[in-house]
């Protein structure tokens, strides 16, 4: 998944390179984005004997102004950083690499909504076990998928799509975007036969947090083809 992950990225980032200059018909996207509401959240990643070996933060920015949002991963270290700018009514995402590097890597390309086969819903058994995460009430959901289980804990107390959550952030929906349970997910773990596990959890809902990106124009790379919209 990591070796695949990276080889995306660093594809996407030499035909960015190679063709910064270009625009491609159909990818329209405005020279800046402010946002003023920020979701907080973390991912952390322990090995088969509970050591935590890593932890990702991750911002997920919005507004009421639009549908448009923008999804920040922090990585550690210099350059590990990734952000990815959602503009709905253009139906295309703008993704920056190593954002506080000199020459950061800049790439849009369209999406398409999944319909039909590329609708993929998980279902979730239910349990009677509740819990507060960041000042909501939730309840507690179990899963199998292939050979990974885990847990989901939803709210109904938060009115907000799950593209400005964890599910989201941590690209989960990459792999089954639709949940059999209504609600927002707060948290949601994954583990595997092997002793591995994952935390995906939300830290802060709705901050007070205003930021604009601006973009260099003549330094976005764009895509040719749509994709699907969870691949990003």
């Amino acid at each position: 998944m990591k070796k695949i992950l990276f080889l995306t990225v660093s594809v996407i980032m030499t035909m960015s390179q190679l063709f910064g200059q270009i625009t491609m018909p159909g990818v329209k996207f405005s020279d800046s984005y402010s946002f003023d509401k920020c979701n907080n959240m973390k991912v952390e990643f322990y090995a088969k004997n509970n050591e935590l070996m890593r932890t990702l933060l991750y911002k997920t920015y919005f507004n009421s102004g639009d549908k448009n949002f923008m999804v920040m991963m922090d990585a550690p270290g210099k350059g590990g950083d990734m952000t990815t700018i959602f503009d709905m009514a253009n139906e295309v995402a703008i993704q920056i690499f190593s954002s506080d590097s000199p020459e950061p890597m800049y790439n849009a390309g369209r999406f398409k909504f999944p319909e039909g086969a590329d609708i993929k819903k998980l279902e979730l058994v239910p349990t009677e076990e509740t819990r507060t995460i960041a000042g909501h009430l939730c309840k507690k959901y179990t899963y199998t998928f292939k050979s990974i289980f885990g847990s989901v804990w939803i709210t109904g107390e938060v009115k907000m799509p799950n593209d400005y959550g964890i599910f989201r952030a941590a690209k989960m929906a990459a792999l089954h975007n639709t949940l059999s349970a209504e609600g927002f997910v707060m948290e949601m773990t994954t583990e595997d036969s092997r002793g591995g596990k994952t935390i995906m959890t939300t830290v802060s809902l709705e901050t007070n947090e205003s930021t604009t990106i601006k973009l260099p124009r003549s330094k976005v790379g764009t895509a040719m083809n749509k994709v699907n919209y969870f691949t990003f």
